[in-house]
């Protein structure tokens, strides 16, 4: 049978060894974890999303709003079994969280990595600028942007102040910060 992508939230019978296997990469206490799966376990983002063969968890991945950005998710917390990894499965994980993001009408995906820019790359992640995000894990590590295939954009590949960015496509820059409130004197 072939690996599903299935949301968290119809299958919490998976949700403690849901637990275990992000523990395993990224160790938390379980209370901890706990309340961040069940932020996730929505059939909308955030969702956590399940790689499952067999009845069996192979594998996670979170999908997130982006603030003003509603064409775009933020996925994170991609992990497969550590028993499971060489069979091609991270990049299965991928296409099918991808597919799921195209389903819910977003046409970009950015994530953030610090050690697995070449899978990322492999299927046509790039490197972009920094983006707003507001999710479980904060972006100190290279932020990767992958776009829906319609775009006729030439890529572009561009160096961000706070390291490595990707992006298939040029990405318009951040909007400048709101100005400063205005000092008052009172008598």
């Amino acid at each position: 049978m072939a690996p599903t992508l299935v949301p968290l939230v119809d299958r919490q019978d998976l949700s403690l060894d849901c637990i275990a296997l992000l523990n395993e990469e990224w160790p938390r206490s379980f209370t901890s974890r706990e309340h961040s799966q069940n932020k996730s376990c929505r059939s909308s983002p955030p969702m956590s999303l399940l790689l499952i063969e067999d009845d069996v968890l192979l594998g996670h991945a979170r999908m997130c709003l982006l603030p003003d950005r509603r064409d775009a998710c933020w996925v994170e917390s991609v992990i497969v079994r550590k028993s499971h990894r060489g069979r091609g499965l991270g990049k299965v994980l991928m296409n099918l969280t991808e597919s799921k993001a195209l389903e819910l009408n977003f046409s970009k995906i950015f994530l953030s990595t610090h050690d697995q820019v070449p899978f990322y790359r492999s299927f046509g992640y790039e490197i972009c600028a920094p983006i707003l995000h507001s999710t479980t894990a904060t972006s100190v590590f290279p932020v990767l942007a992958k776009l829906a295939p319609a775009s006729p954009a030439k890529p572009t590949v561009s160096p961000s102040s706070n390291g490595t960015v990707i992006s298939s496509y040029t990405v318009p820059p951040p909007p400048p910060p709101p100005p400063a409130p205005k000092a008052t004197v009172s008598n």
